[in-house]
């Protein structure tokens, strides 16, 4: 198949078939002007033979036209090395006088007929009686079939009233015609010897495309080097200042990808090391545990044990799926993000009835404020239900977990603009510590924790927040609450229109 052959080879079957057709034209046109010069030429002899037989046309005593034509200039008007030549001249009724009878008519008008490139001069009467010279009319050419083969004739129309000075009205036709064997053949020699240079130029051409089209895909093969030989792990950019514009943008785009590809890895590296880091503590204390349950004798002191192990298992379990959401949020992710409308209002209420129970635990009072009801239609956006839900229970599990007991925790959607177009805000507000300032920026990095709040937390989850609502195309504003006190998480996403 075409795709799959080279591109020099390519450009070549796309360039040979118009220098091909263009070369035909070329023979076609050729051939045409060959042969209308030949008939141009080929029609003055013509011309000239038929002026030479209308010269020798008489009247006789009776008033019928003769032609004073020896047996010797006969033949001589007939010869021909290639082509056979006759004449006929016919009286003014039509009446057959001399030479090929049956020759056909000139007709009255048409394309074919054209008149000679110049007027005939005037032929002498050599009659003693004839009077003065006789003005010919310039002959008509024409072509027709006579005897089976293609012909073109000249035909001349002779006023008899020069001939007898005034005595005798009407016309006599001189026809003269020849095949076209000499014409063809004079323009087949013409075309052969045009073709011939023309086929060695375009073979030329050829060669010179086919070297032009190497040396311009020479930087292609080159960047084809330069990638095969790297190492898997070289992601630096491919130099591009050799390269031509088309190819430079290529490659511009390859470095594009090469750098995002650099980022995907080494975030995953980080994560990698992250959570090695991260789970090797727990693991060892549950280990710990583990042993110190298997060596107690006292019962009251197994079940301690093995309530602290269970403890540990679900901070594990917690920790796991945490990072499993983290991993599934960051970008470079293998599988692309399933997208879909989701009303907002109803997912935030879904989620916070989830975590009710716990807030009741905690003697926290939840609430939700889906004040964008009010207005028309739903809040929606497209993205991941479960990425979402995911997100938002991050948002309260954090503010849950940093409220004193009798403190409150409130779920909003709203709706807003931002850059001339329609957003969605998604705010979990709570009267606890708050967040200082400074501390306000970091506490969205991976396992950073605040010290001093006594609270258990692996640090992942305003992590998984912000690659969440950046997966939407959204960001994440952290504030004071509008009491002054307690903290204000607002994630900012994109509202589907229509």
């Amino acid at each position: 198949m075409l795709a799959d052959a080279p591109l020099r080879r390519q450009l070549l079957l796309w360039l040979l078939p118009p220098i091909i057709v263009l070369w035909s034209a070329s023979a076609w046109l050729t051939y045409t002007l060959a042969y209308r010069f030949a008939t141009i030429a080929y029609d003055r002899a013509l011309h000239d033979s038929a002026i030479a037989l209308a010269g020798q046309l008489r009247i006789d005593r009776s008033g019928r036209v003769v032609v004073d034509l020896p047996q010797i200039a006969q033949k001589v008007l007939v010869s021909d090395l290639r082509d056979r030549v006759y004449y006929a001249v016919s009286g003014p009724k039509g009446e057959f006088v001399m030479g090929y009878s049956g020759m056909p008519a000139p007709p009255d008008r048409g394309p074919q007929v054209r008149r000679a490139v110049a007027p005939p001069d005037p032929v002498e009467d050599t009659d003693a009686g004839s009077g003065p010279d006789i003005e010919l009319p310039p002959p008509r050419f024409y072509q027709a079939e006579y005897r089976g083969q293609p012909m073109r004739i000249a035909a001349m129309r002779v006023p008899l009233e020069s001939l007898s000075a005034g005595r005798v009205d009407g016309h006599a036709l001189v026809q003269v015609g020849e095949t076209l064997v000499e014409r063809r053949e004079m323009a087949r020699d013409v075309l052969i010897a045009t073709l011939l240079p023309q086929f060695a130029l375009m073979l030329l051409l050829t060669g010179i495309v086919y070297v032009g089209i190497g040396r311009g895909v020479a930087p292609l093969e080159a960047l084809r080097r330069e990638i095969e030989n790297r190492s898997i792990r070289d992601l630096t950019p491919v130099k591009e200042d050799r390269a031509p514009p088309e190819v430079r943008r290529l490659v511009r785009s390859l470095n594009d990808l090469l750098g995002r590809m650099s980022a995907t890895l080494a975030a995953q590296q980080r994560f990698i090391a992250d959570a090695a880091h991260q789970l090797r503590t727990p693991t060892a204390a549950l280990k710990t545990q583990v042993e110190l349950a298997q060596r107690a004798t006292d019962p009251v002191e197994t079940r301690e044990r093995l309530s602290r192990i269970h403890a540990a298992a679900d901070r594990n379990g917690r920790l796991v799926n945490q990072l499993l959401s983290l991993a599934r949020a960051e970008p470079g992710r293998t599988e692309p993000m399933a997208r879909h409308p989701v009303d907002i209002v109803a997912m935030a209420r879904a989620a916070t009835e989830l975590w009710v129970p716990q807030a009741i635990t905690r003697s926290i009072d939840l609430g939700f404020e889906g004040g964008c009801q009010r207005t028309d239609g739903p809040a929606t956006v497209s993205g991941d239900a479960l990425m979402l839900t995911e997100m938002l229970g991050n948002l309260i599990d954090n503010a849950l977990r940093y409220t004193q007991p009798g403190g409150t925790v409130t779920v909003g959607v709203a709706r807003a603009v931002e850059g001339g177009r329609p957003a969605v805000l998604l705010s979990v507000e709570d009267n606890g510590p708050g967040i200082p300032e400074t501390e306000r920026e970091r506490v969205f990095e991976r396992f950073h924790r605040v010290l001093g709040t006594g609270t258990e937390g692996a640090g992942l989850g305003l992590a998984i927040v912000r690659e969440i609502a950046r997966a939407h195309a959204g960001r994440v504003e952290l504030t004071t609450a509008a009491d002054g006190t307690g903290a204000r998480f607002t994630v900012v996403l994109p509202a589907s229109v229509g």
